[in-house]
């Protein structure tokens, strides 16, 4: 059994500074794919399984876009077109494993990349070889895209701490396929609900907490539906991505059943109506307040472990730059200490590295790349300690390994050089070359002891409370400017449905019936 493995991974925020207009994608051609695959994410579960039904493994390509922003048209046809290429090359094939994110989009007329890079795949293998897939939980997916999968296996988690549970599922299907046993179908039923991500957490660490949470109820009832309908393979709601502008950005239920379409329209329908009823509760489950207003509530905290103030509009996570210095800016006019948080600012970090540790330092910093949202402050600081920015990620963290550590699934990274400057009354602030990190390994590979600080600034949306809620005392989402803002109304759509919840809000919506609207086209 010849299975090939792709992968053209990408989360795209449309509205991020930084495009993808090279032909620099971090690339893996062949064997590569196998030897740098990750052994607790995707692809190291697929492998894991196919290897144990005897797949012949024929690697293709895995690449990922170097910047969070969008594909330039001509980039994304290079890669699909290497993809291509090397799939006829490599004669006849059995089945084909696609380790996708879902919410790739590149410039017009790529609006729906991986479906488009799915067709072309398709018209070399032709129609009788089965194609299974793993997503992200912020996945999208057009109608024709699921129409050329046998299978689709996306996170279920968010944060997302099954990936490498997903690849096993898509291993072992693809397995059954391949002997016969099962004829799988794949539909989608898309739900008219952009976000909030904050509000889609299927878990958290604190159990009460857990069960007030609207997505791990439907989460429930989505495993109970999945696991006792005669017929259902795999039923997944995923949550979208409300920042790649495209016709299918929205929520969706994908189910896939064996040998019966009809049935998985069904299963789909219905648990996409009860996410539909469970729309306000989505909203409001995660509160988001001003900065000075979640700064000032940090400074009033009693509690022993430190507050985490979250950056939900700079999250490098969705693709922005990470470069917003407002944060910092309210914290130093609140008279706030004991604080630590990281921004990226390679100039700084070339400041800080010329003086040496422990020289005093006058600066403009932030917005040293995106200057649309906010605008550089000037500080006074010292030099604490100057680092190359390589360190290993222990976990807890969102991604490639669940609510246990496993040793084997330690990842080392580099970031680039960092400068950490001490600025006011304790306030540590990291200052990345490269990325800013949302685990806690980042902050304590850079010296800061969470112990002593009552305030960690995060940029992020969900990625870090994998990592960071078993040692806060709880989060304080913010709602700070940048290119993942929670105010979706304020990004200039071209592409997505409407109308659409909550921008929209005067209209009704039932699965499979016309949405009733009070909203002007």
């Amino acid at each position: 059994m010849r299975v090939a493995i792709i992968g053209l991974y990408h989360e795209t925020n449309t509205f991020a500074l930084e495009q993808n207009d090279q032909f620099d994608a971090d690339t893996q051609l062949g064997q590569e794919v196998i030897d740098r695959a990750h052994p607790r994410n995707f692809i190291g579960g697929f492998l894991e399984v196919g290897q144990d039904h005897g797949f012949e493994f024929v690697p293709i390509l895995h690449a990922r876009f170097v910047h969070g922003g969008l594909i330039r048209a001509s980039v994304f046809e290079h890669y699909r077109d290497m993809i291509v290429e090397r799939l006829r090359d490599a004669g006849p094939i059995d089945g084909v494993y696609f380790c996708l994110h879902g919410a790739m989009a590149a410039e017009d007329p790529y609006t729906d990349s991986e479906g488009d890079l799915i067709a072309a795949c398709r018209e070399v293998t032709g129609n009788d070889v089965p194609f299974v897939a793993t997503y992200d939980f912020h996945g999208i997916m057009s109608p024709e895209e699921c129409a050329n999968l046998a299978a689709a296996f996306p996170n279920d988690t968010n944060p997302h701490i099954d990936g490498y549970e997903r690849g096993k599922e898509a291993a072992e299907c693809l397995h059954q396929i391949l002997q016969g046993k099962i004829n799988p179908v794949t539909r989608i039923v898309h739900i008219p609900i952009i976000g909030p991500n904050i509000g889609q957490s299927t878990w958290a660490h604190d159990p009460y907490e857990e069960k007030q949470l609207p997505m791990f109820q439907l989460n429930q009832i989505r495993a109970e539906m999945e696991a006792t309908t005669p017929g259902i393979i795999n039923l997944t709601i995923m949550g979208g991505y409300g920042y790649a502008d495209t016709p299918h950005s929205c929520m969706s239920v994908i189910a896939t059943a064996d040998g019966d379409p009809e049935l998985a329209v069904q299963k789909a329908t219905e648990l996409a109506a009860l996410v539909w009823n469970k729309r306000q509760d989505i909203l409001s489950i995660r509160p988001y307040v001003s900065i000075d207003d979640g700064v000032r509530q940090a400074m009033e905290s009693t509690a022993d472990q430190p507050i985490v103030l979250v950056d939900l509009g700079d999250d490098p996570g969705s693709s922005c730059v990470a470069d917003s210095p407002a944060i910092l800016e309210s914290l130093l006019r609140h008279g706030a200490s004991n604080c630590a948080l990281t921004i990226r600012d390679p100039q700084a970090v070339s400041a800080g590295i010329a003086a040496g540790i422990g020289e005093e330092l006058d600066l403009d910093v932030g917005a040293a790349i995106d200057q649309r949202f906010y605008q550089p402050i000037q500080v006074s600081g010292r030099v604490k300690l100057i680092d190359d920015g390589q360190y290993t990620i222990c976990g807890p963290t969102h991604g490639g390994w669940g609510r246990e550590v496993h040793r084997d699934a330690w990842q080392e990274v580099n970031v680039g050089p960092r400068v950490v400057l001490r600025i006011g009354d304790k306030i540590d602030v990291i200052f990345s070359s490269g990325r800013t990190g949302k685990d806690r390994d980042f902050f304590k590979s850079a010296g800061i002891v969470f112990d002593e600080k009552r305030i960690v600034v995060v940029k992020s949306n969900q990625a870090h409370r994998a990592s960071f809620d078993p040692i806060t005392a709880g989060n304080i989402d913010l709602a700070s400017p940048g290119a993942s803002t929670v105010d979706y109304e304020s990004l200039p759509f071209r592409h997505i449905p409407r109308p659409l919840w909550p921008i929209d809000q005067d209209f009704d919506w039932t699965p499979g019936a016309p949405v009733v609207s009070d909203t002007p086209d």
